[in-house]
């Protein structure tokens, strides 16, 4: 009988190579890297992610400015998809004058996000009613 083949051994007489640790600490990153990738995918799925936009207009600020007064806003996306080229529009109505509108398009507005922008006037806004609101978004 051939002494190399021995009780557990291999055939070839050679040790068998174990994995060594930094690999198995590799592959457990990439493992929970690519389940936290679907978790992701997954939330945004049942989570509104593709919900259309839903677009809200808030007054931060009224300052005089040079010629007029500038009104700064916040547009706020609480949907999951985003927009692009929102339209906001701003009146600014006192009594026995006609209404006097300022309008801005805000390039795009993430979903579940808010962007910043002004309107100006040459009334002061504080002096009558100062509505804003959007009108008009596109697909990106």
């Amino acid at each position: 009988m051939n002494r190399e083949h021995k009780q557990g051994g291999n055939e070839t007489g050679k040790v068998a190579a174990q994995v060594p640790w930094l690999e198995w600490v590799a592959s457990c990153i990439g493992l929970l890297l690519v389940l936290g990738v679907f978790g992701v995918i997954g939330w945004q799925l049942f989570n509104g992610a593709t919900v259309p936009p839903v677009i809200t207009v808030e007054v931060e600020n009224v300052a005089p400015v040079e010629g007029g007064h500038r009104v700064l806003f916040r547009a706020r996306n609480r949907a999951g998809e985003a927009a692009a080229r929102v339209e906001i529009e701003g009146t600014v109505s006192t009594a026995g004058a006609d209404p006097e509108t300022s309008r801005v398009v805000l390039d795009y507005v993430p979903g579940h996000s808010e962007q910043q922008g002004g309107l100006f006037f040459s009334r002061d806004p504080r002096s009558g009613a100062l509505s804003l609101r959007p009108t008009g978004f596109a697909d990106p």
